[in-house]
């Protein structure tokens, strides 16, 4: 039997990694065209350093920054709503996410229900949810670790 190979092809997520990388943020929204970007973070960390640099940088870049920082350890149904709620309230075209794996996917829930609203385990994997596929792009996300962990910074 002839030996066979497997190819595949894996896609990756962008990663800016070094000190100062965090004030580029601005810059790096607005050349993906943001002018309007929700920063996603929990209530501990809404006044650290990264979330303020951040913040600072996307209003130097001219962009509009609003702070989402409700974000709970272990997100809940209802704290990713709560996220839902306020990113298709605030018609965001952009979105941070700052911290550990909880703020980072919950930035990534509030973009993708917020770009195409559906229940919410409508795109979550059988047999919990009904795993149909996200209709098209979601908006640009720019995800800021401050954990090592679950590495959810480099997964869409």
């Amino acid at each position: 039997m002839p030996a066979t190979e497997t190819i595949f092809t894996m896609d990756t997520s962008s990663i800016k990694y070094g000190p100062g990388a965090t004030r580029e943020v601005g810059e790096e929204m607005r050349r993906l065209g943001a002018k309007r970007v929700l920063v996603v973070t929990d209530p501990r960390l809404s006044a650290s350093q990264p979330v303020q640099t951040t913040l600072e940088s996307l209003r130097s870049a001219g962009i509009e920054a609003e702070l989402y920082d409700r974000t709970r350890v272990e997100p809940t149904d209802a704290s990713f709503l709560d996220a839902i709620a306020v990113a298709t309230e605030g018609r965001f075209d952009g979105y941070v996410g700052i911290g550990g794996g909880s703020s980072i996917d919950t930035a990534k829930v509030a973009n993708l229900y917020a770009t195409w609203p559906a229940d919410l385990l409508e795109y979550v994997n059988a047999p919990v949810g009904r795993a149909t596929p996200v209709p098209g792009a979601v908006k640009p996300l720019i995800a800021i670790p401050t954990t090592a962990g679950t590495g959810s910074e480099t997964t869409g």
